[in-house]
Formats: C-alpha cells, structure tokens, sequence
C-alpha cells in the first residue's frame, strides 16, 4: 500500500504540491518556534523538502512562471513608493537602506569565502537572513547562467533552498528580537519618543479628532435641527460650527422653499433647517445649542459616501493632512483611515500625505465625489484585473533579463527576475500617473503575489528533496551561524547610522530598520514599543519599497561574486 501511495505521488507530482502547500499554510499559522509563528513561506519551504524526500520531478515550467507573477506583484506594489521616494525627502532613507544592503552583502561574501560555502548555500543564507524570498528566484536565474553541467546547477539549486529554510526562522525570529532588545540596550524610550514628534506633528495619533486633518471620526451622523435658539441667531456659520466640542459641518440650510450651500460667512436666521455633520459624539448636545431636531428629509435626502482615494494630484501630494483640512474643499468632509502600503499612518495634522496613499473619507456624497476628483482616484470595489498589462510586463520584463550587457570584460545581466522586476516597478509607477490603465485590485495583488511566491517556494523544496538531508549535514550548522551574522550585522549598522550620523528620531529610524531589513512583522513590536502609536510606519515604507528591490538584485550578484 505504501509503494502505491509513492507511485501515486511521483505520477502526479501536482498532488504533492498542493500537499505542500496545503501543510504550510496550516502549519504557518499554528507552528509556533520559541513563541513565534514560521509563517506561510518557511513553512511550506520545510513541508515541501519532507514531502519532496520520495523524489518527485517537476517541470520548471511552474517554477518559472510562479516566481514571476510574484515578483511582477512586488514591483507592481512598491513602484510608486519607489520612484517618489527617490525624491529630497527619501534620501535618508535611500542611505538607510543601502547600509543594510551593502552590510548584508559584505557579510555574505565574507562568510561564504572565508567557510568555503558554494554559491547556492551563502545565496541561500543572504535570503533567508533577510527575509527576502524573492532573492532565491533571481539566484536561481543566476545558477542557470552558469557554465556548469546540469547536475551542478541543480546542487546549487537544492543547497540555495536548504540555506534558505536553516536561516529563514532566525531571519524572522532575530530581527524582532533585536529590534526588541535594542531600545533596552540603547537606553532609548520609544513612548517617549513618540510623543516627542507627535508634539512635532500637530497632536496625538490617537486623538478621536485631528483638528485641521480634515478630522478623524469612526462614526459620522447626518442630522437636521431648526434655528430656534436666540445664541445662534444672525450668526455666521463658521461662528456656529466653533460652538460645538468638536469639528462638525453645517453643510446646507433651507430657508422657507430655498435650499442654500452653506459658506463659513453665511448668516443663520431664525427658523432656518441647518443639516449638520459630524461624529455622533459631538451632536449629543446639538439640539441644545440650536433648537429641535428634525427630520433630516425636510431639509434634503442627503446620501452619504464612504470612498477609499489614491492620492495622485500633485496639489496634494507632499502636503500634510492638517494642510488638506485647511482648503475649501475640506468643509464637511471626514478622514477615516490613511494607509500607506497597507499600514496605518497617524492621522494627524503633520501626516505628510504621499503619492499613491489610500484616504478613506466620508461625509455628504456630493462633497465626497469633488474631494475625490481633487485628491486623485477613487478606488471603487471591483474585481476586475487588467490582465493584458501582467502579461505584457511578464513579457517585456523576461526579454529584458535575457540582454546581456559586459561590463570590464565581464557578462551583466539582470537575469529574469531582475527584468520582471523592473517591469513590475515601471508598471507601477504608470499606474500611479494615469489611474484608468494596469488596475490590478488588492485580493488579485494577494494572489498573484502570496500564492506564486509559495508555489515557487513549494517547487524549489520538492526538487531539493533528496538532497536536503546530506546538505543539511555537511554545511546545516555553520549555515545558521553565518546566518545569525547575517541577520544582526546590517541592524546594528543601521542602527548606528540612523543615530550617530543622520540624527534620526529613533521612532522612524526603528521602523526603517524593520523596512529595510524586509521583515514586515516586526513592525508591529515597534509600533507596541511606541505605546501604539502608528508613527514608526512612516519610516518603514519607503525602505520597504527600496529593500524589495536592491535585496533581490543581491540574490544574483551573490551567485556571480562567491
């Protein structure tokens, strides 16, 4: 029985990685090392090499394209960030993360000469080290350059995959812990520090109304009361809405049959219908300080909008959020959420705003639709994928990794997963100038980029299946020891740049460190070191875009250097 359960796998291979996967993302979530999770990668990675010991021979077919919808994604996701970083206010960042990278990589080639590592182990090592698996693709490229026989190639292959799975954990694992211990050894106190630039900023992160930031609210009301009250009567409107303990909008007024647009000069008169926004919270008193509420339809059936804007518009790009508030066009409208690469930016007046972060905003739909219009793109829900652009950019971006450029006699390319990866950068950043072309939605995004990493993962650990255990042997432990250099080198670098010679605050200095080290999960202990708050994203995302693509790059210029 057993014999026919082998025979069933090595015939169809398909059904054994889909049973790597289906393992790794069951175990990625509950498998927990030491307190911490392995994740979806790592773990399909080990399932893959255990279920791959049967010998099983797939195509590379489905390793190649996997690996490219990924790494397209990647490039796709962090171009726009990419390109405006490069810009005056990113370069500490850019110097933030080319020491990461240039220590990683100094460490690697040292380590990988001075242990007599072969090429797919030490590249293997400086992807798992920095949490960085789109690393092992253009590595693998790299391998395939060679001018070695086949069997060769796929040692490297199989000892690059081994080095990645022994490192990746510590790479997780190690970056939290130190990031951790750092501001202990360092005697720096994040929550303090958070104030400190939160001062700077205007406000607290998590004040329930950032005055000027058009305003925060979790919950906006729409109601209608009638001018009864004399304190309000023969006021302007600006000098009505100051009343209140909070921000809130007088948007429109009825007078007898005539409907008015409210301006901040418009006298209120008696009897008037004033249709008010704002959070609930500060209308609980509203009746009090202007007269009887009514029903709302007296005034107008006012439809109110919930829209998630890119911020594309030059006039609004660079500028703060307590700026935005300030202009005409802010008048009634409330700021949900501001994210950033999909993390939360504080909501504050001294939030600068960046090309291609998502606003959430609501208030009165008319009003919703002019600041949409004015701020950049709405994001309408949809499910449609131009998938005529992914597969030009695939194409475009393969072609480009097969020119060959020399460069003092020596043969430079960016290999496939170098060319794609620009392509996806371009794409991008395209996208971010005209909104109508390239729209790849966020759920497609997820699965063209998590699911084609891991079934790239999961080929890479079926193939080196067999010969895991032998490299695990001869190489496993000096693997995890030049990994942990690997892992700590480039942070305390960073660490000591970011406050000795840029003065940095150390709030965005820890979360560039976690950017520009690729470990996304370590983001989260800083911003709980912080007491909370959401600052530290505002370091981490512009070194993420930059680590995405200079870590990547490093995959084949290990392979070409050791």
């Amino acid at each position: 029985m057993v014999r026919d359960i082998l025979d069933t796998m090595r015939n169809n291979p398909e059904i054994v990685l889909f049973l790597a996967l289906a393992i790794g993302y069951f175990a990625g979530k509950r498998l927990k090392i030491f307190g911490f999770t392995l994740g979806s990668t790592a773990s399909i990675l080990l399932a893959a090499i255990v279920v791959g010991q049967v010998g099983i021979t797939l195509p590379p077919l489905v390793k190649n394209i996997s690996f490219t919808l990924f790494i397209f994604t990647i490039g796709y996701k962090v171009g726009p960030q990419f390109f405006g970083s490069l810009k005056k206010e990113g370069v500490n960042y850019l110097w933030l993360t080319l020491v990461v990278a240039v220590t990683s990589l100094a460490a690697v080639i040292f380590i990988g000469k001075a242990m007599h590592l072969d090429k797919g182990t030490a590249a293997g090592m400086f992807a798992g080290s920095m949490t960085t698996s789109s690393a092992l693709g253009t590595g693998g490229g790299a391998v395939k350059q060679l001018a070695i026989s086949e069997d060769a190639k796929k040692t490297l292959d199989s000892n690059m995959a081994v080095a990645y799975a022994i490192t990746y954990i510590f790479g997780t694992a190690g970056t939290i812990i130190l990031l951790k211990m750092a501001p202990i050894l360092l005697k720096i106190d994040l929550k303090a520090e958070a104030k400190k630039l939160e001062a700077k900023m205007g406000g607290s992160a998590s004040e329930e109304d950032g005055q000027g930031a058009f305003s925060w609210t979790s919950r906006l009301d729409m109601r209608a009361y009638t001018a009864l009250n004399g304190a309000i009567i023969g006021k302007s409107i600006a000098q009505i809405e100051a009343l209140f303990p909070g921000r809130v909008a007088i948007d429109k007024i009825k007078r007898g049959a005539e409907l008015i647009e409210s301006t901040p000069q418009t006298i209120v008169a008696r009897e008037d219908t004033l249709l008010v926004l704002g959070p609930t919270t500060h209308l609980v008193h509203a009746d009090d300080l202007m007269g009887p509420e009514v029903d709302r339809a007296a005034v107008i059936d006012v439809a109110g909008e919930v829209m998630d804007v890119c911020v594309l518009a030059k006039e609004a790009a660079g500028k703060t959020l307590g700026e935005l508030g300030q202009l005409k066009l802010a008048h009634g409208i409330y700021l949900r959420k501001a994210t950033r690469q999909g993390h939360e930016l504080p909501i504050m007046p001294g939030t600068v705003v960046h090309k291609c972060d998502i606003l959430q905003i609501t208030g009165a739909k008319e009003d919703v639709e002019k600041v949409a219009a004015f701020l950049g793109y709405a994001e309408r829900p949809t499910t449609i994928t131009d998938l005529f652009t992914v597969a030009v950019g695939c194409i475009a971006g393969l072609l480009l990794g097969l020119v060959v450029v020399p460069v003092f006699g020596i043969p430079v390319t960016l290999v496939a997963g170098g060319g794609v990866l620009v392509a996806g950068l371009l794409c991008g950043w395209l996208r971010s100038l005209h909104p109508t072309f390239g729209q790849i939605p966020g759920g497609a995004q997820w699965i063209l980029g998590d699911l084609g990493l891991n079934l790239f993962v999961a080929c890479v650990g079926i193939t080196a299946g067999p010969e895991a255990l032998s490299a695990v042997r001869t190489t496993g432990l000096t693997v995890f020891l030049g990994g942990i250099a690997v892992t700590t080198l480039p942070i305390i670098a960073v660490l000591f740049v970011g406050l000795k010679v840029l003065k940095m605050n150390p709030v965005l200095l820890f979360g560039a460190a976690t950017g520009s080290h690729n470990c996304t999960a370590s983001l989260n202990v800083i911003i709980e070191a912080s007491g909370g708050s959401p600052l530290a994203v505002l370091g981490y995302a512009a070194p993420y875009a930059f680590a995405n693509v200079i870590l990547t790059v490093w995959g084949s210029l290990i392979i070409g250097l050791i």
